[in-house]
């Protein structure tokens, strides 16, 4: 029996509730995953945090972390289990770092389970990041065993950080929950005369927004019944003109949905777009978690040449194009015009999406802790 003691607010793994955080649907899918293995003995602990940027909600919410980090601390010295750190949403906090620290000074494994970097925030965000490259250089070359989205993003890392070769690594990309396929458990089929683009997540530079809507624009005079359905907030980088034209547009619904009603929102979509820049370095080493949703639901998918994203689609049921929205246009003409093509890629992706799953990412998970 392996002791793991995860270093997250155990209230993420009880409910997603309203969450609309990708991070927070990893954490809570593939924690709950491994605590299903009998050989395992996954522990947290649950803490309460209030809303609100005012002196007292700041001030209680401290307080309660200091709480939750000493009973934490004593249990890492009284069990000496594998310490579980999700990267960097469990390092945010000055208490975490402490207890990173003092599982060093314990010499217990530790498992960095690295969602995001630094270069995030500098791709798609304002540039600002609650850690620094120094900090992730060491909790990088300091943990036992690192779980990676995948080989480009760890082969970028390693060299960045001079990380040693003989790091044990497990690829984990991001998964979507098996209720998918109860939720859509045939394959696609188009109805004629409806057309339905859905972008998932938040809408940021570099994640081709403008480029989806240039093509979309041209579509739609030829195709008036087109409609592109943006799920999802505005970011800071976000250009206020695009703002406008997205919310003044005839054609573009643009809405935040919680994780949990999300399937519901999706049944008469007829095509999931990816449009990220592959330009931009980070977006070469991201697994975003849209993408596994949209292959959970089994309905036509582009998506840009990015570089870990390439190798998902290579048995089937995704369309790959440049980052050009005469491309993109292109493409997605041809699948108004051919909705057997469509068809045809929802079966490919009925095929591949099994080994998809957020149960497949937690076994991959629970066999490199046996390795340790």
């Amino acid at each position: 029996m392996i002791k793991l003691f995860a270093v997250v607010n155990a209230s993420i793994l009880d409910d997603l509730e309203a969450n609309l955080s990708a991070t927070y649907t990893r954490i809570h899918y593939l924690i709950n995953g491994l605590r299903d293995f009998p050989d395992l003995d996954v522990k947290c602990i649950h803490f309460k945090q209030l809303t609100g940027k005012t002196f007292l909600p700041i001030l209680y919410n401290n307080l309660i972390k200091t709480k939750a980090a000493i009973q934490s601390a004593a249990i890492l010295a009284a069990n000496r289990p594998v310490a579980f750190f999700v990267y960097p949403h469990s390092l945010t906090t000055i208490q975490n770092r402490c207890l990173f620290c003092l599982c060093r000074l314990l010499q217990l494994d530790i498992v960095l389970d690295i969602q995001d970097t630094v270069e995030q925030a500098q791709a798609i965000g304002t540039g600002k990041s609650t850690l620094n490259k120094e900090q992730e250089d060491y909790y990088f070359k300091k943990a036992d065993l690192a779980l990676a989205l995948n080989p480009p993003m760890w082969n970028h890392l390693m060299l960045k950080y001079k990380i040693n070769s003989d790091k044990q690594v497990a690829f984990v990309p991001n998964a979507y929950e098996e209720n998918l396929i109860t939720i859509f458990p045939d394959r696609y089929k188009s109805i004629d005369r409806r057309f339905n683009i859905c972008y998932l997540g938040g809408l940021t530079k570099n994640r081709g927004i403008e480029l989806l809507l240039e093509a979309c624009q041209q579509l739609r005079k030829r195709h008036p019944y087109l409609k592109l359905f943006l799920y999802g907030s505005y970011g800071e980088s976000m250009p206020m003109g695009l703002k406008k034209a997205i919310e003044d547009s005839d054609f573009i619904i643009r809405t935040q949905i919680p994780r949990k009603d999300l399937p519901d929102a999706l049944h008469d979509v007829d095509l999931f777009v990816m449009p990220y820049d592959p330009k931009e370095s980070y977006m070469n080493f991201s697994s975003p978690t849209k993408l596994f949703e949209y292959i959970g639901t089994a309905k036509p998918i582009i998506c840009t040449k990015c570089e870990s994203l390439v190798e998902i689609g290579k048995y089937g049921g995704i369309i790959y194009i440049d980052y050009d929205a005469l491309d993109l246009e292109m493409k997605i003409e041809m699948l108004i015009s051919n909705p057997e093509i469509r068809e045809k890629l929802s079966e490919d992706l009925i095929r591949i999406r099994p080994s998809h799953t957020w149960k497949e990412r937690a076994k991959t998970v629970h066999d490199a802790l046996m390795r340790l």
